[in-house]
């Protein structure tokens, strides 16, 4: 199927794709292609060493003109080192808000927030205290 070279430049299609194929997909040549932010790209590339599995469902997504805002959930193996944590072979599920900026069919900004205290609590990084309220 032919993609619209229109649609295809939309903040909202940009970061569709980046989700399904860089995020979920691992594709470094469409992480090249949708982001021209180089911490993103650093980000990415981490967290996917960390969770090569990683799957997302996108629960959420609103675009306003040159912004795209997500929240979705995810789940991951724990396969390499995040956040100072050795690979543990743990699953996890969390979710994450996210608000992207689209300059010319590429992400040029990320704000993104996961509950990385439930990561870290599923992959045995930390421990919720007993007096701690769930």
């Amino acid at each position: 199927m032919a993609v619209d070279p229109i649609s295809a430049t939309k903040p909202a299609d940009v970061v569709r794709r980046y989700l399904d194929e860089v995020l979920a997909g691992g594709e470094s040549s469409a992480l090249e292609e949708l982001v021209s932010s180089d911490d993103l790209k650093r980000r990415v590339a981490s967290f996917r060493r960390a969770f090569p599995d990683f799957a997302g469902a996108v629960r959420l997504l609103i675009a306003e003109g040159d912004l795209v805002a997500v929240h979705l959930t995810g789940r991951g193996t724990h396969r390499g080192l995040f956040q100072g944590v050795p690979p543990t072979g743990r699953e996890w599920t969390a979710g994450c808000s996210a608000l992207y900026r689209v300059e010319d069919g590429r992400i040029v900004d990320a704000w993104v927030n996961w509950d990385l205290l439930a990561i870290l609590e599923q992959i045995g990084g930390v421990t919720r205290a007993s007096t701690a309220s769930a």
